[in-house]
């Protein structure tokens, strides 16, 4: 059973690079891309066959020298945009992020302008005799 275990992650090729460095660089990209099947788990936890080979295409692009940029890119350009869990903010991507901010300064800046609209301007203050003193 155990060796039948082994024998299957040595097929898969899963296998940690020999340097460590190099392996935490590839498992934080691992957490960074998307897998394309299960759409909202990162590689590094996905167990579909597509994971197991992003993986090993990870691995192996860090292994050969590439950055992190250049293995991003290569998902993104295959895959999507979708495929990272951070895509650039440019272009579109600027509008979602800065779309909410946008939405509360204007509701803020309509209410604001309500309420100055509805305020009276220039009363005149209340005499004592026209006080109620049973609200006090």
């Amino acid at each position: 059973m155990i060796a039948a275990l082994v024998m299957a992650i040595a097929v898969s090729g899963d296998l940690p690079l020999a340097d460590p460095e190099k392996e935490a660089r590839a498992q934080s990209l691992m957490r960074e891309i998307r897998c394309v099947v299960c759409e909202n788990e990162p590689v590094s936890q996905s167990t579909a066959d597509i994971a197991v080979d992003m993986r090993r295409v990870i691995r192996q692009q860090v292994m050969e020298g590439d950055t992190n940029d250049e293995v991003r890119k290569y998902f993104s350009d295959r895959y999507g945009q979708f495929v990272l869990f951070r895509p650039p903010v440019t272009g579109l991507g600027l509008l979602l992020w800065v779309f909410p901010f946008l939405l509360l300064l204007g509701a803020g800046g309509a209410i604001a302008a309500r309420l100055s609209r509805t305020r009276k301007k220039h009363l005149a203050p209340l005499a004592d005799d026209q006080v109620d003193d049973s609200a006090r």
